[in-house]
């Protein structure tokens, strides 16, 4: 087996890289090529530059393990129906007797119009036109350095809408879509693994953005592209039969150059994550005290409602920066919790205090739960939520009011972060929690340790035999902030059949 010493690593120009010597059964080497890809968001490699033990790097075996390292593959389009190799190898044919009219002439990132786009796409070159077809690529970080410092600024807070139908209406072919496939993004988004921040708006698929006029939309999109892209930061590769490209989907914006005459036969196989969603950039910030200011201040503001609405966009950088656990610890109490006590398959969950939705991201990512429903009195916050598809149903309510659900519909409410003196109160919060969940049911909340006003009122709720207590926790919420200690409260939720029963501690 080739050991890592032995992958070459060719740097090209203006980005990407070339690799010989590639040996995917290496594990050591695939580590190193994920990190490549997402460092560089192009990586190129030769006909002859690798393999997959006995089998060379074009077979589609290879090119299977090679997208494997990104995500799950998917052989999924609504439009173009390729023809597949394996199931999951598509083979992409243009021009020729057999093929597609070649018709692309627009940067795109690839399912934008989804809510969660592929995550890399490994392509190889298997019958090539005598000439034409090239590809090429922009990186979407350079793309966004080149826009002047009030236009970044202006896009951080903005969202835009993706449309599929719209992408082919772009290059002639608007009867191709007869559903139309949507999604709501960002305009500058992070990436999900180095946390650079990326332009995430394509010519070709990008339909508007939200809160504008057709004028104002089309105007100010007009000057982004026309600021971002540069023909000397583009990475142009021509096809030689069995050459391999990956791309990063979020790194790169990409282009098929529709030039070639003869036949041109791709085989390609896309990866993707089902749960991952973009998440928006708000600007550099390295100031943990900055982060930490901004939480005091917005779960202090004497209008809840109005701080929330105001605080939505930097909601997640700012507290992800300040080391914000509750969410994580939050949810696999009550992952754990459910697990041991409710039998079922696809417990229904509310999620009070839902805001951008991160515990939602949390429950899918780790757990498989997805029968989730969203609690919030910010209707801001549960934009960053919906434009995700995060939850089922989505409710505007405040807490602080009866809630307007019947008796028992839930097998566990989970309250993270909402319990504190200007936001949610005691009462009537915690009963109504425990009115909405259904006999053995769970309610998982969280406040700060000192918050007598809480602990109060459970064990108000635990002498009248309406819940118990099955499980307590402890421990610092924030990482920056280690003076503040957070209490955790699991509550089993008893009936009038069974309060006189406890749970073994």
């Amino acid at each position: 087996m080739k050991t890592l010493s032995t992958l070459a690593v060719h740097q090209l120009k203006p980005f990407g890289v070339k690799l010989t010597n590639v040996d995917v059964n290496c594990p050591e080497q695939c580590d190193r090529i994920r990190e490549l890809l997402y460092e560089n968001g192009v990586v190129i490699i030769p006909a002859d530059g690798g393999s997959v033990g006995a089998q060379p790097i074009q077979a589609d075996a290879s090119l299977l393990k090679l997208a494997e390292l990104f995500g799950q593959v998917e052989n999924y389009h609504p439009v173009n129906e390729a023809k597949d190799t394996a199931g999951k190898v598509q083979i992409l044919e243009t021009m020729g007797d057999t093929g597609i009219s070649a018709d692309s002439f627009l940067f795109n990132s690839d399912m934008s119009w989804r809510v969660n786009p592929s995550r890399a796409s490994v392509l190889c070159g298997e019958i090539l036109a005598p000439s034409g077809g090239d590809i090429c690529f922009q990186s979407a970080n350079q793309m966004y350095r080149n826009l002047s410092p009030e236009l970044r600024e202006q896009l951080h807070g903005i969202s835009a809408l993706h449309s599929l139908k719209k992408g082919y209406v772009q290059v002639n072919r608007p009867d191709d879509v007869t559903n139309d496939v949507q999604a709501i993004h960002p305009a500058v988004i992070k990436h999900p693994d180095t946390g650079v921040p990326l332009l995430y708006l394509n010519p070709n698929f990008t339909v508007s953005l939200l809160g504008m006029s057709e004028e104002e939309s089309t105007e100010l999109l007009n000057r982004v592209f026309e600021e971002a892209n540069r023909p000397d930061q583009v990475l142009c590769h021509s096809w030689t039969k069995g050459d391999v490209v990956i791309s990063d989907n979020f790194g790169v914006q990409h282009l098929a150059r529709a030039d070639n005459q003869g036949l041109h036969r791709m085989h390609r196989v896309v990866a993707h994550d089902p749960y991952l969603r973009t998440e928006r950039y708000v600007g550099e910030t390295g100031d943990v005290k900055e982060a930490i200011s901004n939480i005091e201040h917005y779960l202090k503001k004497d209008d809840n409602q109005a701080g929330y609405q105001e605080w939505a966009f930097r909601y997640e950088q700012d507290v992800n920066q300040a080391g914000y656990k509750i969410p994580a610890i939050a949810t696999e109490i009550l992952a754990q919790y459910l697990g041991k006590l409710v039998q079922t398959d696809e417990p229904r969950i509310l999620d009070v205090a839902a805001g951008t939705g991160k515990n939602a991201l949390l429950l899918m990512r780790n757990h498989g739960l997805t029968n989730l429903e969203a609690m919030d009195v910010s209707t801001e916050m549960l934009f960053e939520a919906r434009r995700r598809e995060l939850y089922r149903k989505y409710h505007v309510e405040d807490a602080n009011q009866p809630l307007p659900i019947p008796d028992r519909q839930y097998d566990g409410v989970l309250c993270v972060g909402g319990l504190s003196a200007s936001q949610i109160r005691a009462q009537p919060a915690l009963e109504e929690f425990i009115r909405v969940t259904k006999d053995g049911g769970l309610v998982v909340m969280s406040m700060r340790e000192a918050e007598s006003e809480y602990t109060a009122e459970v064990s108000r709720l635990v002498t009248t035999g309406v819940a118990e207590v099955v499980h307590e926790h402890l421990f610092v919420g924030i990482e920056t902030n280690q003076e503040v200690r957070h209490h955790i409260f699991v509550l089993r939720a008893l009936g009038k059949d069974n309060s006189e029963q406890s749970v073994a501690q």
